[in-house]
């Protein structure tokens, strides 16, 4: 029976081989030598997380089938076969040897509009008279650096139609965002090119106003939300040369290469701080810890940066950087995260037409919540983390539409060692 099979096999493989040979692209030169067989249904590329791609891009998640693939033998650098996934023959006859498969959708360009570039590889082995049909996953990860630029109300209500904030990261990318630019920038990341900068330029309440910040170490994969404020400073401070008038800016990283479990696959450290000579205003940090309920045994703890107050009714202004850090020191991280929007304006219907609800569970965030959240500055998919950074900034704009009313979030925290639970209270001016 065993010889039976033996036999089988060598026809069958004899068969393929036959039948595939016009899918050799290696031409007549390769025809000799010993080749083997790769099915090609293995090589199907996957985004390190879709689900999170799609809640904060507005760029269309890209199809497997549309991903370029292309297959390179090792030690060599011109490709051995190159095919849109969709359009791959089930079987390619390649010659013996070890190869390098890598899969990538766009461009990568230096800098454009609404451009994300995918990219991942693996490699795998041939062998003489046999067929490779498992390869090491292809996890295609965002590859370029996607910034965004914000501005404050206050700013949009003072700047003139010349206000714009341009750009550059690395040498030459550079793109100009314009007072009423929404689109994302994507910039192609460059090894020892790692720095951003960004300047505001404009007429801000009729004076000429020039502000450049910026960061190094930005990394591909992330999306940098960069916030333009306005800040009205002492007349009579002799430090000011814009009269009265100035432009400050902060910065929010968001990882975009995460799992579905909200888990990466190394540790992603927030190391962008202020470039010498960026002349930026380091961060306040957190201020004291606030008092929390539940047990006493290594409690939750929520630290407000000033002069954001737990314990008091918020004036929420551009003067007001509404942003806080969540914490649990217990094993297992966060079991429950909730936030209880209370607001006699912001009824079920208005949250609605936002893309939210009055009760928004950060621990298993629902798809149709997943986008609204992370654009206005909410941590989501919580379940097992141990630290939460909150921007929530943006939610400035839309409640002031409604007026000087005042507007609760309820937070609730739970880990192992029990719950916190907390009130922002905010007013508008």
């Amino acid at each position: 029976m065993k010889l039976y099979k033996g036999v089988f096999f060598s026809l069958a493989l004899a068969s393929l081989l036959g039948a595939c040979s016009k899918e050799n692209p290696f031409g007549s030169e390769e025809e000799n030598g010993a080749v083997g067989m790769l099915m090609t249904s293995c090589l199907a590329p996957s985004l390190t997380n879709a689900e999170g791609y799609e809640a904060v891009t507005r760029a269309a998640i890209p199809s497997t089938d549309d991903f370029k693939v292309v297959i390179t033998r090792e030690g060599t650098r011109t490709p051995a076969a190159e095919y849109k996934y969709a359009d791959m023959p089930e079987v390619l006859t390649l010659p013996v040897g070890d190869y390098v498969v890598s899969a990538h959708h766009g461009d990568n360009n230096v800098a454009a509009w609404e451009e994300p570039y995918y990219f991942g590889e693996s490699t795998f082995h041939i062998e003489e008279n046999k067929i490779t049909d498992e390869v090491d996953p292809i996890v295609a990860k965002l590859s370029n650096i996607r910034v965004t630029i914000v501005y404050g109300p206050s700013l949009v209500n003072a700047m003139g139609a010349d206000s714009k904030v341009s750009v550059n990261v690395g040498e030459s990318g550079t793109m100009s965002f314009a007072a009423d630019e929404e689109r994302s920038a994507y910039f192609k990341y460059v090894d020892k090119s790692q720095t951003l900068t960004a300047t505001f330029s404009g007429t801000v309440d009729g004076q000429r106003v020039v502000e450049t910040k910026a960061y190094d170490n930005v990394a591909p994969g992330n999306h940098y939300r960069i916030t333009f404020r306005l800040h009205t400073i002492d007349q009579e401070d002799p430090g000011s040369i814009n009269g009265g008038i100035t432009v400050d800016a902060s910065v929010e990283q968001v990882d975009m290469n995460v799992t579905v479990d909200g888990e990466t696959d190394e540790p992603v450290e927030d190391d962008m701080r202020p470039v010498q000579g960026g002349n930026d205003t380091p961060d306040p940090g957190p201020g004291p810890d606030q008092p929390v309920a539940g047990p006493t045994v290594t409690p939750l703890q929520m630290d407000g940066k000033n002069p954001i107050d737990f314990d008091a009714l918020n004036l929420f202004d551009d003067n007001l950087y509404c942003a806080f850090n969540v914490a649990s020191s217990a094993a297992g991280g966060f079991t429950e995260f909730t936030v209880d929007i209370i607001s006699n304006d912001l009824t079920a219907d208005e949250l609605a037409a936002t893309g939210l609800a009055s009760h928004l569970d950060l621990i298993n965030t629902p798809d149709s919540y997943a986008a609204a959240l992370q654009n206005l500055g909410f941590p989501i998919n919580q379940g097992g983390k141990t630290s939460a950074d909150f921007d929530i900034s943006g939610f400035q704009m839309m409640l002031a539409i409604f007026g000087p009313h005042e507007h609760e979030f309820k937070i609730t925290v739970s880990d192992a060692n029990g719950t916190t639970v907390k009130s922002l209270r905010v007013v508008m001016p």
